[in-house]
């Protein structure tokens, strides 16, 4: 029997398996780093556009999830990353990846790397991809840029609220929103809109209820739902999921290195122009959410406790 001590961001564990590298070996060779590059190809290809935006958009949240918890099981489990991959919970992937977008000292890796960072992991997984060159340094340098962006899909809450929204139960409505703003010719009278200023738009995008706490500082059970809506650049999804699956083949290639096998073996993926990193956020809709929805008007509403409530149920 062996035994592997790893930490799930700051949680430690202790693997117990009869052969933990055959089975890590096993489980990276699995990984098929290819996946979402399917996904981008099958339904950029499609006839049926508001369907497709809806898969690609479902596609990119899913490859940042997978990207970034393979990262993690490379920073801090690479020797059982099957494990890591196993225990690891959303919001423990969220508070990993802010402490690595803060650097912070105390995020526990055990690669030779300090302190951790989108820099320092991009060195790490980029050591044996022509090493000595410019052309290194340079990849180096545009993918840990691209993983600070790309954090901030994984860790705003209102991408985190619209990627549950959409993967449970497809409780969305499908189709974005435009915003415009003009002065009222009498109260009550839309301007035409030739009179109004377009703040942006999209043909492409969500709307869901978001569940929110009501005096969230205080221990209650009182909630609320506020409509919202997300607007997409269907150009800008594309090309984020070209990269993260470009991202993912690379993390799987460090990945097999790290567990001996060899970098003959593996390939690493990059854009042909360094420019092509930046290509995503140069498409935008302009105003990318918003919510207008009710105000709830606390005073004819009040905290209720967990106790209350399984009274009044019981009764």
């Amino acid at each position: 029997m062996q035994t592997a001590v790893f930490v799930v961001a700051d949680e430690p564990y202790c693997l117990w398996d009869a052969d933990i590298a055959k089975r890590n070996i096993e489980f990276i060779e699995g990984l098929d780093a290819d996946y979402f590059e399917y996904n981008l190809t099958v339904h950029t290809n499609s006839e049926d556009e508001k369907r497709a935006s809806v898969a690609l958009r479902v596609s990119l949240h899913h490859a940042i999830e997978t990207l970034f918890s393979l990262i993690g099981a490379y920073v801090q489990a690479p020797e059982c990353a099957y494990a890591w991959i196993g225990k690891y919970s959303n919001a423990d992937l969220r508070k990993l990846v802010s402490s690595i977008s803060k650097s912070d000292a105390k995020v526990f890796t055990k690669l030779n790397i300090q302190p951790v960072s989108w820099k320092t992991i991009a060195e790490s997984i980029f050591g044996t991809y022509i090493p000595g060159t410019d052309r290194q340094v340079k990849t180096i340098e545009k993918f840990a840029a691209l993983w600070q962006s790309l954090s901030n899909e994984l860790t705003d809450q209102t991408v985190v609220d619209e990627y549950n929204s959409l993967k449970h139960g497809f409780r969305v409505k499908s189709g974005g929103f435009a915003l415009a703003v003009g002065v009222e010719s009498k109260p009550g009278v839309v301007p035409p809109s030739s009179d109004v200023h377009f703040l942006g738009q999209s043909n492409y995008g969500a709307t869901f209820f978001r569940i929110e706490n009501l005096w969230p500082e205080q221990r209650n059970r009182s909630i609320r739902s506020r409509r919202t809506s997300v607007n997409w650049s269907i150009e800008r999804v594309a090309l984020m999921l070209q990269l993260t699956h470009m991202s993912i083949n690379n993390v799987v290639s460090a990945l097999k290195i790290i567990n001996r096998i060899a970098p003959s073996k593996c390939r690493f993926l990059r854009p042909e122009k360094d420019e092509d990193f930046e290509e995503p956020w140069k498409h935008s809709p302009g105003v990318m959410n918003i919510n207008f929805d009710h105000v709830i008007d606390e005073t004819n509403a009040r905290p209720v406790t967990k106790k209350e409530l399984l009274k009044l149920l019981t009764r």
